[in-house]
C-alpha cells in the first residue's frame, strides 16, 4: 500500500504552491525543510535585532 505524500503549503508570490514534501505531514503547519529553514533564519534575525536594541 502506497503512502500519500503531503506537500508544503507555502505559496510563491505568483500563487504557485511549493512542491516540497512536508517535514511533518501530521503537523498543523505543513512546511518543507527549505521553507522551515527560511523561517528559522528570519526568526533568528528578528531575535538578534531585538537583542541589539536591549543592550546598552
Amino acid at each position: 500500500m502506497s503512502e500519500r505524500i503531503v506537500t508544503c503549503r507555502v505559496l510563491s508570490g505568483r500563487g504557485s504552491q511549493c512542491t516540497g514534501e512536508a517535514v511533518d505531514p501530521n503537523a498543523e503547519l505543513k512546511i518543507c525543510a527549505r521553507h522551515l529553514a527560511e523561517a528559522q533564519r528570519l526568526i533568528h534575525e528578528a531575535f538578534q535585532r531585538t537583542r541589539r536594541r536591549e543592550t546598552p
